[in-house]
């Protein structure tokens, strides 16, 4: 059960409607409403007030609702792997454009492939920050 599904179950046991609860809680009723639809969730303060008047501790009113959904640090760490992983590439084709340059004795070769590796590096970076 989602946390906005059980915020409405919890409205409907006890028979009390969204406007008589917004009233509890100093706010309107469209507030409820988007709360119950999942459009919003309710600030700490709005969240400590609705569990104290359904009796319930946060953990209990919260429940596991937000187990499944990712947190915001979880996502940041996708982003950051996905970057290093880039980075790492882009640094091993510099390094084999360098070595293919050392084992063939051409320097303009190795020079050319550590560049181009390097290169590729910043254009993905640059369509990263236009999308």
């Amino acid at each position: 059960m989602t946390f906005s599904e059980r915020l409405k179950n919890l409205r409907k046991e006890r028979g009390v409607s969204q406007e008589e609860l917004a009233k509890v809680l100093h706010i309107t009723r469209q507030s409820i409403s988007k709360w119950e639809t999942g459009a919003a969730i309710p600030d700490m303060d709005k969240m400590r007030m609705l569990g104290d008047y359904y009796g319930l501790s946060l953990d209990e009113l919260m429940d596991e609702d937000f187990s499944g959904r990712k947190e915001p640090d979880d996502v940041m760490d996708e982003d950051e792997n996905q970057d290093d992983l880039e980075e790492n590439l882009i640094l091993g084709g510099f390094i084999i454009g360098i070595g293919l340059g050392f084992v063939t004795g051409n320097f303009l070769l190795g020079t050319a492939g550590g560049l181009i590796g390097l290169g590729l590096l910043y254009i993905m970076k640059a369509v990263k920050k236009m999308r």
